[in-house]
């Protein structure tokens, strides 16, 4: 068959950008690249929409539109429009930007306006996403990795040539126990040349997704952007990260029950790095606050309750078990102290207060 054209019978089809298609669609989630496809669609046709009803014709929750939304405005796709009183009344779909400047497109910008009056839910999620929004901003100086840039055949074949790149391919072939795919050399040259790793980083890349059991290039390359955001340059630097934060990170995910994934979600390493970081707690700590939030919320046991008993135990200044078991044991000893039946609250002594007063007046009346 020789080259074919695609048209259409009639109108009323939404133009997608190349660059969304070959840089940031490849990228994303499905439920990301679903949004971003139906927010084109809407601004195509200019009508005004609910979050709710977003999620409603994508089959998910307005959370899940909140998450889509903070995800594309962190990928620079999308803005947020607000008014006078920094309420937000719209979407923008901005210009996209590929890797190589002589690729830009002149993607149209088109003002999506929404309804944010007419229901309550609606505006509930509209401030839950200037919430994330800000959350988002407040994190744009950290290190983010580059985009795939596509090497072009000409380029491909004198890197391949490379003795190291062709050393690396060899060694990527024997842990992935297969030939790669030209998509797979294309992430290894990525890895290797827009990310910086050392040959000596790339083995141990290899090494350690090879490990686990997981020597999908998908997989490798989101280890390695994760590990060039960490600022992880050199292959002492990846094994004591790999040793002590993915190992953390599996204790707690298996401690509190979550076995449908082998990572936190972003929120939650915010939540470790506090408690390794900021409060200074040992594995063992923190895995101590984890079995007793299982224990006393057996069908809840969420980050957020983790870290109250994690921050209480730090403004209490613990640093051991030993501290752990010593206010425990203070907490007894005090709960004993208390009468049974008396509690300590303000409603309890008023009321203690009232039958003393009934029956002096009573005494007073004999």
């Amino acid at each position: 068959m020789g080259e074919i054209s695609i048209i259409s019978e009639k109108e009323g089809f939404t133009n997608i950008s190349n660059i969304f298609i070959e840089y940031y669609m490849t990228d994303a989630n499905g439920d990301f690249v679903k949004l971003y496809l139906y927010l084109a669609m809407l601004c195509s046709t200019g009508r005004k929409i609910l979050i709710s009803d977003i999620a409603d014709a994508l089959n998910c929750t307005e959370k899940d539109v909140c998450r889509g939304i903070k995800y594309w405005i962190k990928e620079d796709a999308i803005s947020l429009r607000y008014n006078e009183d920094n309420e937000i009344i719209g979407i923008v779909l901005k210009t996209l930007k590929s890797p190589d400047p002589d690729l830009s497109s002149q993607l149209k910008v088109v003002d999506l306006k929404f309804e944010s009056e007419s229901k309550k839910s609606s505006k509930e999620s509209l401030k839950e996403v200037k919430a994330e929004v800000s959350e988002a901003q407040e994190s744009t100086d950290t290190l983010r990795a580059p985009r795939k840039k596509q090497p072009t055949p000409d380029m491909l074949v004198g890197m391949q040539r490379d003795p190291e790149i062709k050393n690396l391919i060899s060694e990527a072939e024997a842990y992935c126990n297969r030939d790669l795919a030209q998509k797979e050399l294309n992430s290894l040259i990525y890895i290797k040349d827009q990310l910086g790793f050392s040959f000596d980083l790339c083995e141990y890349l290899l090494e350690y997704c090879a490990g686990i059991k997981k020597t999908s290039f998908n997989y490798i390359e989101k280890v390695a952007k994760n590990w060039f955001e960490e600022g992880i340059t050199n292959r002492t630097d990846a094994e004591e990260y790999t040793d002590r934060f993915l190992t953390l990170y599996t204790k707690i995910l298996k401690t509190l029950g979550i076995t449908n994934r082998i990572s936190p979600a972003p929120v939650e390493k915010q939540f470790i790095n506090t408690w390794t970081n900021e409060y200074d707690f040992s594995d063992t700590i923190i895995i101590e606050a984890c079995n007793r939030a299982i224990t006393q919320k057996p069908n809840d046991a969420t980050f957020p309750y983790v870290n109250g008993i994690l921050q209480s135990w730090h403004k209490s200044d613990v640093h051991s078990i030993a501290d752990i078991t010593a206010l425990d044991e203070k907490h007894a000893m005090k709960k004993m102290a208390t009468p049974v039946g008396v509690s300590s609250n303000q409603e309890s002594l008023d009321q203690l207060k009232a039958i003393e007063n009934m029956y002096l007046m009573k005494g007073s009346n004999k």
